[in-house]
């Protein structure tokens, strides 16, 4: 067996893949793939055995104000390979590499726990979803990309347990189209009817957003702003390995 990143000219055998993993469509899925401004090759890993790609899983660069740290996404073996031991193969040697390059602490976002506390990791926070309390008739003001660059940069700088914002992960955070109006001295962050993101200093016990607006994203940061949702309901568990830190990460950064 032999785990690398893959090489160009394997990367729709990946794709392929993944999309059968996961049941994506494969041509919506092959523009998001190539698209995406994170997109690395060198990220991108596999396991071959006897010359067959069998099983992958994709990495993204995590910078925190404590260090560095690795996101792992998108874990998948061909159906006939299920039950080999592929994955958590990968996966270890995925993780030895990731400690020699200086980034090993890891994280990732599960369905199942048992799955990935074998390896090592430990559920650490869940990501939540339910009904915001709004107040529909004080929205604010729309805001430059400037001003947002700025006033998360003054947020993640208070506390070293933040993602770290570089140039390329603003790029990933500018591939969506994600309008951010004033709310006291940070913002709200709108996607529709869903809010992933929110700098707010001080909470506040309503939002200003429009009725039915749903909150996605870590229980523990929904607690720190004061948020007190209906209808709340658990969708994943964030698992983590060698984190100094309990993590801080709004889910528009999700890897």
């Amino acid at each position: 067996m032999i785990c690398r990143p893959i090489q160009p000219n394997e990367a729709d055998a990946f794709l392929r893949l993944l999309a059968g993993a996961f049941h994506l469509d494969m041509s919506r899925a092959r523009q998001a793939f190539y698209a995406d401004p994170m997109f690395d090759l060198n990220r991108k890993w596999a396991l071959f055995d006897n010359h067959q790609m069998r099983s992958i899983l994709t990495t993204t660069g995590m910078q925190f104000g404590w260090g560095r740290a690795i996101g792992i996404a998108g874990v998948a073996t061909r159906q006939e390979d299920r039950g080999r031991g592929y994955a958590g193969h990968l996966l270890m040697q995925v993780l030895d590499e990731a400690a020699r390059q200086g980034e090993g602490p890891a994280m990732l976002f599960a369905h199942q726990e048992e799955l990935y506390a074998r390896f090592g990791f430990a559920t650490t926070d869940r990501v939540i979803s339910g009904t915001v309390p709004c107040d529909p008739g004080s929205r604010g003001e729309l805001l430059s990309a400037l001003d947002i660059h700025r006033l998360y940069s003054q947020w993640a700088a208070r506390d070293e347990r933040w993602v770290v914002r570089d140039e390329r992960r603003w790029r990933y955070w500018h591939w969506f189209h994600r309008p951010c109006e004033t709310f006291g001295e940070g913002y709200i962050c709108l996607e529709g009817n869903l809010v992933r993101e929110v700098v707010s200093p001080h909470p506040t016990e309503l939002w200003p957003v429009p009725n039915g607006t749903r909150w996605y994203g870590l229980a523990q940061v929904a607690a720190e702003l004061g948020l007190k949702l209906s209808e709340q309901k658990e969708e994943l568990l964030l698992m983590t390995r060698g984190l100094p830190h309990p993590v801080r990460m709004f889910m528009t950064d999700q890897f």
